[in-house]
């Protein structure tokens, strides 16, 4: 039997765009990223964004680092897909306009893993790591960055989503 590919949307991060190292280091031929300008749109108009995008696109999975993690996590709750998030933002704080993350958004069904590299220098990925492990794998490293050192890490978590909660095969 051969896997199907998963579809995924990955949600780039702040001040970012769809040349994100982490975008180009997912081995997926199946992959979307658009890039968005988080600073200059508002929360309602980038969550309008990213539902019609979802709507359109109708990923698989949902990848998402930093601003682009807190969208997956907020969007895998609201369409019940698979999130991986990378060093996720869970409560932004460059906008007056972006609610935190609740409970209820992170407590689902839908599958979820966050790939966690502790150095990074511009959240405190310890208290990340603390809230996202009552919700989803949580799978950290000592030391890395913001920018995640080991953007392919993504690879490995794709396939663990896959094979354990995908049965997408083709005969």
């Amino acid at each position: 039997m051969i896997k199907h590919p998963l579809k995924i949307l990955f949600m780039h991060g702040l001040d970012s765009s769809r040349e994100s190292t982490k975008f180009h280091a997912i081995e997926s031929t199946n992959k979307f990223c658009i890039t968005i300008d988080y600073r200059n749109l508002s929360y309602n108009t980038v969550a309008d964004f990213y539902q019609n995008t979802i709507e359109t696109i109708q990923p698989d999975l949902l990848i998402g680092h930093n601003l682009g993690g807190y969208w997956a996590l907020k969007l895998s709750s609201q369409y019940h897909l698979a999130a991986i998030v990378a060093n996720p933002s869970l409560a932004p704080l460059f906008r007056d306009d972006y609610p935190s993350l609740t409970s209820k958004e992170l407590d689902t069904d839908s599958p979820k893993i966050a790939y966690i590299e502790l150095g990074d220098e511009s959240l405190n990925m310890y208290d990340i790591q603390n809230v996202l492990e009552d919700y989803m794998i949580v799978d950290s490293i000592e030391g890395g960055h913001h920018r995640l050192e080991n953007p392919s890490k993504l690879n490995i978590l794709i396939d663990h989503i896959q094979s354990e909660y995908f049965s997408h095969t083709i005969r």
